[in-house]
């Protein structure tokens, strides 16, 4: 994954925390281009799940301080990430670090992360940008 400016929302603690869930992910991609996928999905799924906690949190309290009226439904996919997380944590623990498991992680996590800031977290930017003019 890279960071391009089409991703940016326009927020620059939203974009920051961005892009530092996607070099966590980019880590995972070159561990398995190295095949070390499986040593690294431990740690990246551990980084990913301790970092959201701060970057939702951080983004939903600039949704409540600026009136986001998509608060609610923002919220619930946070919270349907942070238990699909949990469901891959859970496999983990359960079956160990399998190609398998790298490579759905992999999936998941690089396409949710684009198509949420795409579409999702650019409405809470526009949303901000247009009460800041």
């Amino acid at each position: 994954m890279e960071w391009k400016d089409e991703l940016s929302v326009g927020v620059e603690l939203i974009d920051n925390e961005h892009k530092e869930l996607i070099r966590a992910v980019n880590e995972l991609f070159d561990a398995c281009m190295h095949g070390k996928g499986r040593a690294k999905i431990a740690e990246t799924l551990k980084f990913v799940e301790n970092y959201t906690v701060k970057h939702f949190g951080d983004e939903e309290a600039l949704q409540k301080k600026y009136n986001y009226p998509g608060f609610p439904a923002h919220q619930k996919l946070h919270k349907a990430f942070v238990s699909d997380l949990q469901n891959y944590k859970r496999q983990l623990e359960t079956e160990g670090p399998t190609v398998n498991l790298v490579a759905t992680f992999n999936t998941f996590v690089s396409s949710w992360l684009i198509k949420h800031i795409s579409i999702e977290d650019k409405k809470i930017g526009i949303h901000i940008r247009s009460l800041n003019q």
